[in-house]
């Protein structure tokens, strides 16, 4: 049996240690400048007097990065506040360098076009201030390009709400691809004088509301990103021929060219792909016997953020997710799966067994080390522990934690939601999206379980059945069904905040479906917990808060799933939409919803999910209003996860 090398945890305490263990040792120097931000902003973000001598560091060395030095000599004594060496908390990972494809070389060109614009000079001297988290990481770089250009330019980081302090120069803020310009709009207007902004953007149309607020904005289109102009012909091929490391044995192969309709992504908009999401494009490769077989590339981060990625590509096999053919800094080149299917709302129950065989291959293939001595109770779980409980409760957020044991940590999918899982051309079930690095707030949960978690929402079948599948696989006297509640709960609280940000109106249905599934699922998973907690932790027994089936009215976003609590709880509905107008009265509500809503039938449901992107949704709310008054009895319009009319007895 081969004894797998556990994983180290992206935590501040160990990417300081092993800083410290490199001290006056060569290493790249992308890994050295990424490292010294992160730290110098875990400085900043504990108020520690070291955070000044790690900005500094990390400004050297993003000046040595953008003068094209490939490897950097670690500071022989970095001097690293002894609270961060002990810092076992992740690592806040930037959404633009881990997640969308912003690489460190764009924030060279963002500065170099700000520069071209005003002639190469400027306005005097400059404070280039990076907004926590990702700005923070590309504004040493850019002032590093304006410092080169003979600019005065000082360097900082700032949070909404806190002061920033200017002393007489000009600032510009730099910031993650905007999605709704509201951080920046605050931050300007909390700023005692005029400043500008310089971001990389997916959509010119993205920062307009910055514009319309007489903000100077500086962008770097996503054509112009280094990670889509690495996608052209030329420049793929040379990469590939001099980073690529090719999986198994014989010569490696050749790109021939690109797949027609499915060429870069950024470029050339592929079905079903996200517009936020990294670029990819389908190539054509001959091999070293003359043949030619199809493949994707897709995009990964090339420094820290992107070690998870290249381990699961190079460490993972699954006959589920598409085969790895090479890796490079930058890249994966995987086995094209084009053409797919989506999974469906039912999927046969044998996928789902599939599904967690997957799972459990990634738990014995990509162990994580445990925690260490003296880690905090990952956030997430606080939060969980308070919704339940009513108060801040560390004995119950412990008991939460001890319940997530009952698996070794591993590296999780961390993106088994439905969409992620897709039918081939011989109806197999395959997964996509394995490579991805954790970003929400469950990536401090290395544990199978809230992958398994979200199976039980994808697939449709509920907590029970992934328990039961368990139970055959791992016998013993685990409570599967209770590990797998909590994880449940930190999954939903993560996701739930994520699909408002991310809503397709494009794909309406599958948001609809997959927001009332994990809502009910999350009111299942918080009774049986408190349950749970009434039995074996003293004193939780009174005055626990009330779990909520279906509220009268939204208590967040229109779509946006939440832990079941607080809020107006909608009014007993009586048997529904029953009887013999049942046909009538639905026709009614779908002929309502044309032009407004997106009717989903699911169980005794009635889903509306709205056409609209979410700024349009508060008129959306509004519409909803009047169906309530057409409905034959009130109460029949309630909200779980999404707006839902009910159709029979309620579940």
């Amino acid at each position: 049996m081969t004894v797998r090398t556990p994983l180290t945890p992206f935590t501040v305490g160990r990417l300081a240690r092993d800083l410290m263990a490199r001290a006056g040792q060569p290493v790249p120097a992308l890994r050295l400048y990424e490292s010294l931000a992160a730290l110098w902003m875990s400085a900043c973000d504990a108020h520690l007097p070291g955070a000044r001598h790690l900005r500094e560091l990390a400004c050297r060395a993003a000046g040595q990065l953008a003068a094209g030095e490939d490897t950097l000599t670690v500071p022989q004594y970095p001097r690293i506040p002894d609270r961060l060496m002990r810092e076992e908390t992740p690592v806040r990972l930037p959404a633009s360098l881990a997640v969308q494809g912003v690489e460190w070389q764009d924030a060279i060109t963002l500065a170099r076009t700000w520069l071209t614009a005003r002639g190469g000079s400027g306005p005097g001297p400059l404070l280039v201030a990076g907004v926590r988290t990702g700005g923070a990481y590309l504004a040493p770089l850019v002032a590093a390009r304006l410092q080169a250009a003979g600019l005065d330019v000082a360097v900082a980081s700032v949070r909404p709400g806190e002061t920033l302090s200017v002393e007489g120069r000009r600032v510009l803020l730099v910031d993650d691809p905007p999605l709704t310009g509201r951080t920046l709009l605050r931050l300007v207007h909390d700023l005692p004088e005029p400043a500008e902004v310089l971001v990389p953007v997916f959509d010119t149309a993205d920062v307009q509301p910055l514009r319309e607020a007489g903000i100077a904005v500086t962008v770097l289109p996503r054509e112009q990103w280094q990670s889509t102009l690495r996608l052209e012909p030329e420049a793929l091929f040379a990469y590939l021929a001099a980073r690529a490391e090719w999986q198994g044995a014989g010569r490696p192969a050749v790109l021939d060219g690109f797949v027609p309709k499915r060429e870069n992504s950024v470029l050339v908009p592929w079905p079903g792909v996200r517009r936020r999401s990294p670029a990819r494009a389908a190539v054509r490769l001959r091999t070293p016997d003359g043949g030619i077989r199809t493949a994707v590339v897709g995009w990964i981060p090339p420094g820290i953020f992107g070690d998870a990625a290249r381990a699961a590509a190079t460490a993972l096999r699954s006959p589920l997710p598409p085969v790895t053919l090479a890796v490079a800094p930058a890249l994966v080149v995987s086995e094209d799966l084009f053409p797919t299917a989506p999974l469906g709302p039912a999927p046969a129950p044998h996928h789902l067994e599939e599904a967690i065989d997957y799972v459990l291959a990634r738990d014995e293939q990509l162990p994580m080390e445990p925690p260490g001595h003296g880690a905090p109770i990952p956030a997430v779980l606080d939060q969980v522990a308070k919704a339940i409980t009513g108060s801040p409760s560390p004995a119950v957020a412990a008991r939460l934690h001890h319940l997530l044991s009952a698996l070794a940590p591993a590296l999780p999918d961390h993106r088994c939601e439905a969409e992620k899982w897709v039918l081939d051309a011989a109806g197999r079930l395959r997964k996509t999206g394995h490579l991805t690095h954790a970003y929400r707030r469950d990536n401090e949960l290395f544990t199978p379980l809230i992958d398994l978690a979200a199976l039980a929402v994808a697939f449709g079948s509920g907590l029970h059945a992934v328990a039961e599948s368990l139970t055959r696989r791992l016998p013993g006297s685990r409570n599967w069904y209770a590990a797998l509640a909590v994880a449940l709960l930190c999954y939903g609280t993560a996701r739930g905040t994520q699909l408002p940000r991310t809503y397709n109106p494009k794909r309406a249905a599958e948001t609809a479906l997959e927001a009332y599934r994990l809502q009910r699922g999350m009111c299942e998973a918080a009774g049986l917990v408190q349950q749970i907690l009434a039995d074996t932790v003293a004193g939780r027994t009174v005055d626990a808060p009330r779990v909520v089936h279906r509220w009268a009215r939204p208590p967040g976003a229109l779509v946006q799933p939440r832990l079941p609590f607080g809020g107006t709880p909608a009014p007993e509905a009586g048997p529904g939409l029953s009887g013999p107008g049942t046909q009538t009265a639905l026709t009614a509500v779908e002929r309502w919803a044309e032009g407004r809503f997106h009717p989903v039938r699911e169980d005794k449901a009635l889903l509306l999910t709205p056409l609209d992107a979410p700024p349009a949704w508060p008129q959306a709310q509004n519409a909803l209003e009047e169906l309530g008054r057409l409905l034959p009895r009130p109460g029949l319009l309630a909200w779980c996860g999404v707006p839902v009319v009910l159709l029979s007895e309620a579940g």
